[in-house]
């Protein structure tokens, strides 16, 4: 384990976009620093698509987003961070660029074709197997066929300061070189000016200019045509020429196409199914230190002090791009991944990483915080209502075949192709056999992927091919042949390894995405037996996590990796945290919850429209008002609008009644007139709502409060994300980032601190009265954050000590470093309370503590705590008292 102050001791994540820059962030460092929090968790701020709410749709990773600020911004930022003790962690999305004319690298790739300097940045197969597409980049951004553009005048052939370039609704694509020659051949009575700058542009295009150089040259030519009667006129006779169009479209290094046909046929790889968002070679090295220059120069100059790695699990060679990213920065630098781990999957230790950002652990505090038993029985409850949806592993292989059928079914064509390309079967081998293999194998794999690197392949990553294989095997017998030809690959006689290797890496690529597409983006919005479960690294079924196997893994957790985020809400997580503790909560209340549904179905069943919702669907809405009803029972303002575009986006991403490509919109708005018939005044829904959300809140209020507190204490660095410091009832993006009211949090700090120096008492009735309100929460988070920036060692150093047990109402652990201790304190979700029970605590340990929420001492009694202490604050956090 490192022991470098470069680890942070928690991070809060900023989500910048135009409504939040680097500006708005300078307003709120104060609060930052009061709250306890040490370090920035930056959403990406490089150049971005105009307009992108997130960032992650980069076009230039070499200047900064001049939407959310400037560079000179971010170094004042920087030195206002220094002063306060706090550092700065950059998201960084090295698997994928937009494919959009901002983005100049591509721009010039599509223009000036292998000359330019970018040409093999970016994972194009030139070579494509279907003639139409060789040696041009498929642009799939037509709502309708070429043909039917052209001939409808979509596509207009324009010039401004960088060029000719054609346009198709409100993007412009620049004019390749290699069209120059039509142009000459067409027009040779052009206007003289038009004939000279046609022919220039003909011979210098061909040249490997620098690119500022042919910028340049293009500026100083087009902005003295511009505006000119002779440009004018010739773009006018090229847009009355549809022959000509065509013609001129046919010599791009590009060509467009209507969206959907990327279904069928695609020559680039894509971040998932987005066709907007075209992905980098980063395992050619040259791409590698192009790409990283400007964050390096960040780095070097101290402006940020750490990275986080977006996607991961698209690059070719994680474990490659991660040393050199390692190399270049330097062991100092704090350097975490996005990576969704299997429950008993590790990070690969090789790899130098410091860590995840957290899913793992968010999965297992969720887990931990829910009751098994009242799970199991609403479990129960569900797969009775629909047994079509019992058998969930069966389901997340239909879905994910779904996908790969629909959404992925060019690349996975493209990968068979590759497979007789590389000579790895042979020519008279069956086709479609081998193709429905292939895919079986894909759709069977138990993790997102693996990361052969060299041969021959380790023997886990064998274990899990082998998996994979063998329940293909038993899913489909009549492909056992494709599949021990697949098995020969990694036997000591296969030939090939180089190929094979290749392949394999290829094929990892998508893997991840599949499994991606088809459960979080699929199974999670029609599996719908607990929503909390549902979440990016968690799963509702399988994936367990009990009190000793929390204790476990934590102490795993310190021993490998400590530098991991303590995540329990994220930008991509599906639902707030509260949200999903709310959630949990009925687990605690089955009986009373299977109950209120019922009742809900009867009494709201004349509002469906058609079968519109299905109840399955309906039953998703019910847990949803659940998880996102306003705190102040009240439906008004925003809510049910909110709720309304949720329920949209999850309808379609269900795929089961709508979907993105085709939305069924009498079903959607069937769907969002059944939400606004149950909030309509005097109907007896909300009458019922009420008292039952007055249950859930009385719980949800404390065990939220239990998970914050494992966050903040745990093995791991905690994060906050956004707002989160007081209840986060949000659901998934966009939703879950909308502006946060920093000025409310503001005062309520200020007014919390201030009261807690003039009168504690007074303070804990305040934080008592207002707990439907988050100043619990609030007031939680800062103690506890600021506990752990002046203990820093204990949290990052300090071993983990389980305390708790199986049965015990409670999570307890102790955090001990060299003559520094302290215990933790938190209620599961159990029946009953805490009089006259006890934790028996390690002779070791101290007899007398401080609780520093309470300030209240704490004494053993004959080696055991009393769990009394949690009447006085729903959640403890001793220090020990020395002497």
């Amino acid at each position: 384990m490192k022991t470098d102050t470069n680890y942070p001791l928690s991070t809060y994540r900023i989500q910048f976009n135009d409504a939040f820059t680097f500006a708005h962030l300078e307003e709120i460092l104060d609060y930052l620093q009061q709250l306890g929090i040490t370090t920035i968790y930056a959403s990406p701020i490089f150049d971005a698509v105009p307009g992108s709410q997130h960032g992650y749709d980069g076009i230039a990773p070499y200047r900064i987003n001049p939407a959310i600020g400037t560079l000179d911004d971010l170094r004042r930022i920087s030195a206002s961070l220094r002063q306060r003790g706090m550092t700065w962690i950059q998201d960084i999305v090295p698997n994928h660029m937009a494919l959009h004319p901002g983005n100049e690298w591509l721009m010039d790739v599509l223009e000036r074709g292998p000359v330019s300097p970018w040409y093999h940045f970016f994972d194009i197969d030139w070579e494509y197997h279907d003639p139409q597409l060789h040696g041009r980049l498929m642009v799939p951004f037509l709502d309708r066929p070429l043909p039917q553009a052209i001939s409808e005048k979509q596509i207009t052939f324009t010039a401004g300061e960088n060029g000719f370039q054609f346009n198709t609704g409100s993007l412009a694509f620049p004019l390749s070189v290699t069209a120059y020659d039509v142009l000459l051949d067409t027009f040779e009575d052009a206007a003289p000016e038009i004939r000279g700058g046609l022919l220039s542009l003909q011979q210098n295009g061909r040249l490997a200019l620098p690119p500022d150089e042919w910028r340049r040259q293009k500026q100083t030519l087009f902005n003295g045509l511009l505006q000119t009667p002779a440009l004018t006129a010739f773009l006018e006779n090229v847009n009355n020429h549809e022959a000509l169009l065509n013609l001129l479209l046919e010599q791009q290094y590009y060509l467009f196409t209507h969206w959907q046909e990327t279904a069928q046929r695609i020559n680039y790889r894509r971040f998932f199914t987005i066709n907007g968002l075209i992905t980098l070679r980063m395992e050619d090295k040259q791409v590698f230190d192009t790409w990283h220059s400007f964050a390096h120069e960040l780095y070097r100059e101290n402006l940020i002090q750490g990275l986080r790695i977006d996607h991961i699990d698209g690059l070719m060679e994680p474990g490659t791009y991660v040393r050199r990213l390692r190399e270049l920065f330097g062991d100092a630098c704090y350097i975490i991944a996005e990576k969704i781990l299997g429950e008993e999957e590790s990070l690969p230790a090789g790899w130098g990483l410091d860590g995840t950002t957290g899913y793992e652990f968010l999965s297992d505090v969720n887990h931990l915080l829910t009751n098994k038993w009242g799970d199991e029985k609403i479990s129960r409850f569900y797969r009775a209502q629909f047994p079509e949806l019992a058998r969930y592993p069966q389901l997340v292989q239909n879905k994910k075949t779904m996908i790969l059928q629909t959404q992925l079914s060019a690349e996975w064509d493209h990968l068979v192709y590759l497979l007789y390309h590389y000579r790895l079967v042979h020519k008279s081998t069956d086709r479609q056999k081998l193709k429905a293999a292939l895919g079986l194998w894909m759709v069977c794999m138990p993790v997102y992927r693996i990361y052969p690197e060299s041969w021959p392949l380790p023997d886990n990553d064998i274990i899990i091919l082998e998996e994979a294989i063998t329940a293909a095997v038993k899913r489909t017998p009549a492909l056992t042949d494709e599949f021990a030809l697949f098995r020969s690959w990694w036997k000591e006689e296969a030939g090939k390894p180089a190929v094979i290797l290749k392949f394999l890496k290829r094929l990892m690529q998508f893997t991840g995405p599949l499994t991606a597409k088809g459960v979080e983006d699929t199974v999670f919005y029609v599996y719908n037996a607990l929503l909390s479960h549902n979440e990016v690294g968690d799963s509702p079924a399988g994936h367990k996590c009990t009190p000793l196997t929390f204790h476990e893994r934590s102490i795993k957790r310190q021993q490998q990796f400590p530098g991991s985020l303590n995540a329990t809400a994220t930008h991509d997580t599906k639902r707030g945290e509260d949200a999903r503790i709310r959630l949990n909560v009925l687990t605690l209340l089955p009986d009373l919850w299977i109950q209120q549904v019922q009742q809900w179905y009867a009494m709201n069943s004349a509002f469906r429209e058609e079968n519109a919702p299905t109840k399955n669907d309906e039953y998703f809405i019910y847990q949803s008002i659940i998880a996102g009803y306003p705190e102040r029972n009240d439906p008004e303002n925003n809510f049910i609008p909110r709720l309304s575009a949720y329920l949209i986006k999850a309808l379609r991403e269900s795929k089961e009644h709508s979907d993105w490509s085709q939305p069924d919109e009498g079903y959607e708005n069937s769907c969002i007139n059944f939400i606004h018939r149950l909030f309509s005044p005097g109907h007896g829904f909300m009458e019922s709502l009420h008292p039952f959300m007055e249950k859930i809140n009385q719980h949800a209020q404390v065990y939220s409060l239990s998970q914050l507190l494992v966050k903040i204490t745990s093995p791991g660095i905690p994060d906050i994300y956004q707002g989160c410091e007081l209840w986060d009832f949000s659901f998934v993006d966009p939703d879950n980032r909308q502006p946060v009211n920093y000025p409310d949090r503001i005062n309520m700090l200020s007014f919390m601190l201030q009261l807690e120096k003039d009168d504690p008492a007074a303070l804990m009735k305040l934080l008592n009265d207002n707990r439907r309100f988050a100043w619990e929460k609030l007031f939680t988070c800062t103690r506890a954050l600021q506990f752990r920036k002046t203990h820093a060692a204990l949290f990052q150093q300090g071993a983990y000590l389980p305390l708790s047990g199986e049965q015990d109402p409670v999570i307890a652990y102790a955090r001990q470093h060299e003559h520094d201790t302290c215990l933790v304190i938190a209620p599961l979700l159990s029946p009953g309370n805490f009089e006259q029970r006890w934790l028996p605590l390690d002779n070791n340990l101290p007899q007398q503590w401080r609780d520093i929420f309470t300030g209240e001492t704490v004494t053993t009694e004959n080696g055991k705590l009393p769990l009394a202490v949690l009447d006085r604050f729903p959640v403890a956090l001793l220090e020990k008292i020395s002497g």
